[in-house]
């Protein structure tokens, strides 16, 4: 009966949505870029090369999905290509996922297409968009969900049909957007789900403006939402209150980082009962009469200091792993970090990845970093190398099966890391580009 299929997503609760592979084309100048994600991913390059572009185009084809303003977004101007060989193209973005039902894995396809805004007045508008889902059984085929070109777009309206049920979008809508409304769905949850997707750039290189008393509160949010980090200590008061069990293990994995750490607390202060000035309701943040003020105790020190007198390694290591913590909490999808290594000495950054990768359940972890010296915590399947172009577009590629077994060798025979032989390939000659071409999926086409 259609009513037991494993199919059925609206009687069966969605576990988990993990991001398995990333395809973005037409942004900035990234061009055709496949990321496949592991608990925890590089992009490594030379610096200006691209890879804050990339995150931003992570960021931006995600929040594309959910955001209500899509006719603004196709006109933003920052993304547009302007690189020579990128301009004019659309913008393509594709995720692929897994989903877990009470007793089935499934695999998930869902993108869309649409053209940035033109001077001719034939842009900003959705082209095509797609859904896909398949189980993960050997022998099974993807079964289409969703099909779509311009404005004439189908659904798949039953589980045992096929999908060819119209349904009516405007240039600026997504289906999946539309669908949530059809309470009768049977893919309803899988639908929620995807507009339920998100993604955080935690791009603080200097964290210590996180630790600063803060009397300030936005309205709009609660208050282990992930964009409550530029107030750390209050995330962390809020995370002891609400959700003890995290509280605790993200202090205990950061002694795990400085064993010399005995307590990290917060104090919360009154700094006044009386606000002297109307704020009117509407207004995006609030003042409030209380600030947080995280304390430390270490066994070297006679009493506990603030928090913001530890070094900034120090102080980014515990922004990092609250950022962790709180996407886990909130069922982020994905979290982009900029150059975790930065303020960060060399003996902490392998263990520091390594408890990051363990803090994520469904939440995905890339990070950028133009150091070789990160290379050498990482499995290279996990790695994506910058490959430089004279045509300034951005190329990230994988070393390829073949190659891995080569780069070793030759950066053995050279008497140099991995790190820095792939960074001295990377910034020499045209002879040398070459050279790392070969190790690299993209080069070996």
């Amino acid at each position: 009966m259609a009513i037991l299929s494993s199919y059925n997503f609206k009687l069966r609760k969605v576990i988990g949505m993990k991001i398995e592979r990333i395809t973005i084309h037409g942004f900035r100048n990234i061009s055709n870029t496949s990321l496949y994600l592991n608990n925890i991913s590089a992009l490594v390059s030379l610096n200006s090369f691209g890879k804050s572009n990339l995150l931003s185009a992570i960021d931006f084809g995600i929040s594309f999905i959910t955001d209500d303003s899509k006719a603004k977004q196709m006109r933003w101007i920052p993304g547009i290509p302007m690189n020579k060989k990128l301009a004019g193209e659309d913008f393509k973005f594709e995720l692929e996922m897994t989903t877990n039902t009470e007793s089935e894995k499934f695999w998930i396809i869902y993108g869309y297409q649409f053209k940035w805004v033109r001077d001719d007045d034939a842009g900003a508008r959705i082209l095509s968009e797609w859904l896909k889902v398949k189980k993960d059984k050997k022998g099974q085929k993807y079964s289409q969900y969703i099909i779509r070109k311009n404005q004439k777009a189908k659904y798949k309206k039953a589980e045992s049909g096929r999908c060819d049920h119209p349904i009516l979008v405007d240039s600026s809508e997504l289906v999946i957007n539309k669908l949530q409304a059809y309470d009768s769905l049977f893919f309803l949850d899988l639908v929620k789900r995807i507009n339920n997707l998100t993604a955080h750039i935690e791009e603080h290189l200097d964290a210590g403006v996180a630790y600063q008393p803060y009397p300030f509160i936005r309205t709009d949010l609660e208050a282990l939402q992930i964009d409550n980090i530029n107030n750390l200590p209050r995330v962390i008061y809020y995370l002891k209150e609400q959700a003890h069990e995290k509280h605790d293990l993200l202090i205990n994995s950061y002694k795990k980082l400085f064993p010399q750490i005995e307590k990290i607390e917060v104090d919360k202060v009154n700094i006044s009962e009386n606000i002297n000035f109307q704020i009117p309701d509407d207004v995006p943040l609030r003042v409030t009469n209380e600030i947080f003020i995280l304390r430390v105790s270490d066994k070297n020190l006679n009493q506990p200091i603030n928090f913001e007198a530890m070094s900034d390694g120090a102080k980014r290591i515990l922004l990092l792993l609250t950022c962790v913590i709180l996407s886990d909490i909130n069922k982020c999808s994905l979290i982009e970090i900029e150059e975790p290594d930065n303020c960060i000495h060399p003996s902490l950054l392998g263990q520091l990845l390594d408890i990051m990768a363990q803090l994520t359940t469904d939440c995905r972890i890339l990070i950028t970093s133009h150091s070789p010296y990160l290379i050498k915590f990482f499995e290279l399947e996990n790695l994506y190398i910058g490959l430089p172009s004279s045509d300034g577009i951005a190329s990230f590629c994988r070393i390829s099966s073949t190659g891995e077994k080569a780069l070793l060798k030759d950066a053995k025979e050279s008497r140099q890391s991995i790190g820095d032989y792939i960074f001295q390939l990377m910034s020499g000659s045209e002879d040398d580009i070459k050279e790392l071409e070969k190790y690299l999926e993209c080069g070996s086409k």
